[in-house]
């Protein structure tokens, strides 16, 4: 057996028979079996107080289904806009004819969906820009509109409308899985991070950042390949490319992407675009370098708050967070991607920090070459210049690095009772 995602793909002459599962009616001379599920969502929108016959209204729908190629046997359910939960004739249509359940919607949830063809007229009566589009499309979770507004008449001034959405939960089509490396150790990424890996048919990775080796997992035949020398409209395409072949793209990110990740031109990319996508944390440098201190960067009494900044290089920061501002609270300071102005840092930090506050310089942590630098702060810069720190490095201010002095109340008497059987 062979599967194809389009009819159109199939080269008829080698296959006898073809099985097709899907809503869509093909026709061609071969032997053919078809299972239609039932995954078309019907919204209808009408006159009020609707007049006709039911059954005559049923089969110019059933026709124009047919006409293009979409099988009546897969209608789920049809749906209105509660102002027509009422409508005698759709209770019938549904109920009695076409035995499945009728669902209506407020104008309010109706009224945020984009359609196609909105209506002023349709705005005017329902206070909804569309009823059978938006229907249909609320009813399929957001799915494809297969059916875009078609009009009937069952006498004058009985008019009606209907359209046709696909569930969205059964659509064929692509996904990505922004998914956090974590700091380079491969052991680090997450259980699900890894097994977004494996499943992947596409890995895009910041290969300036993240080890090739956290790619190795991935299955015969995925395309693996380094962002480092692409810019982002050749990442775009290429991710767009594997998407619309309803491929499963993991885009690879340095330790949470959350946190300097550059993700967000990404996600308003894949938002305007529709495309399903979802975002898997990973371990940020500044976990990995409390770990490689083994120091706890909350100290009860002394710091309850941890700052994750950047020095002002390149990128202008915001006024109200300045370097020397944030220092003023006295917290333990994560400072990532300022190697390159440990001058100005150490300058803005020293307006509050005492000369002698520790301080640390992590360098690739968890990789195959970490190297940590521990020292005060007055010789933060020196630090960094005289071992060539570079892009790499997060740089760590504050009394909580080594401290051992301190105890947490979760020990005293009074919480004693959380620990007994």
């Amino acid at each position: 057996m062979q599967i194809f995602d389009k009819f159109s793909d199939i080269p008829l002459d080698q296959y006898d028979p073809v099985i097709t599962v899907g809503p869509f009616i093909y026709e061609a001379d071969i032997k053919m079996v078809s299972y239609f599920p039932k995954v078309l969502h019907l919204g209808i929108g009408c006159r009020k107080e609707l007049k006709g016959d039911p059954i005559d209204m049923h089969q110019h729908i059933i026709a124009t289904l047919i006409d293009n190629n979409l099988c009546p046997e897969s209608i789920v359910d049809i749906s209105s806009i509660d102002l027509k939960k009422n409508e005698a004739i759709l209770a019938l249509l549904a109920f009695a004819i076409m035995d499945c359940p009728f669902k209506t919607y407020p104008a309010e949830v109706l009224n945020k969906l984009s359609v196609p063809n909105p209506s002023a007229k349709v705005m005017e009566v329902t206070q909804s820009s569309s009823v059978s589009e938006a229907t249909a499309i609320q009813s399929a979770g957001g799915g494809l509109l297969l059916l875009e507004k078609q009009k009937g008449q069952l006498g004058e001034k009985n008019d009606y409308t209907f359209a046709v959405a696909m569930d969205k939960s059964v659509q064929r089509q692509g996904h990505i899985e922004i998914v956090g490396a974590g700091l380079g150790d491969p052991e680090l990424i997450s259980i699900r991070g890894r097994r977004m890996l494996e499943k992947a048919d596409l890995i895009l990775y910041a290969g300036s950042l993240v080890p090739k080796e956290l790619t190795y997992c991935a299955k015969p035949g995925a395309t693996v390949r380094s962002s480092a020398d692409m810019n982002l409209e050749e990442q775009f395409a290429l991710m767009k490319e594997f998407y619309d072949k309803g491929k499963f793209i993991v885009r690879l990110h340095t330790g949470d992407p959350c946190i300097y990740g550059a993700i967000q031109e990404q996600m308003a990319f894949f938002d305007q675009y529709g495309m399903s996508y979802h975002i898997t944390p990973g371990i940020s440098s500044f976990q990995a370098a409390a770990a490689a201190l083994q120091s706890q960067f909350t100290i009860p009494e002394k710091v309850q708050t941890i700052i994750l900044t950047r020095g002002e290089g390149r990128t202008p920061m915001p006024e109200k967070e300045q370097l020397h501002k944030l220092a003023a609270s006295q917290s333990t300071m994560c400072i990532y991607l300022s190697a390159g102005i440990v001058d100005k840092v150490q300058e803005e930090l020293l307006q509050h920090y005492a000369p002698t506050t520790p301080v640390a310089a992590c360098y690739k942590l968890t990789w195959k070459d970490e190297r940590i630098y521990r020292g005060e702060l007055k010789d933060l810069a020196k630090i960094v210049k005289d071992n060539h720190l570079t892009l790499t490095t997060l740089l760590v201010v504050g009394d909580a690095i080594d401290n051992r002095e301190g105890l947490s109340r979760l020990y005293a008497d009074e919480f004693k009772h959380l620990f007994r059987k």
